[in-house]
């Protein structure tokens, strides 16, 4: 298991709170572990759809009836562009 060495304070409502810790409980789990869980599977899927999206738009473009570029020059354009950090480093 990972250290943990960052708190965070989050506020929630009684209804909230009350809602997390029957999630919690019935996951056998803190109230804390669980909203680390979720958190983790939040990140994960943003991170998932980010990838499915780029792979889906770069699909349509490998379809295009009238490409700007070669397939070669189309190739190493998408590898320029997954080489960059804002697209490498999906969150």
């Amino acid at each position: 298991m990972a250290t943990l060495e960052k708190r965070v304070q989050v506020l929630f409502s009684a209804e909230q709170y009350a809602r997390l810790e029957a999630e919690a409980t019935a996951e056998r789990l803190s109230v804390g572990a669980y909203v680390r869980q979720a958190v983790d599977g939040w990140m994960d899927r943003k991170r998932s759809d980010a990838l499915a999206a780029l792979d889906r738009l770069f699909e349509r473009a490998d379809q295009h009836d009238e490409p700007a570029m070669t397939p070669k020059e189309w190739a190493l354009h998408k590898e320029d562009l997954l080489d960059r950090p804002s697209l490498r480093e999906i969150p």
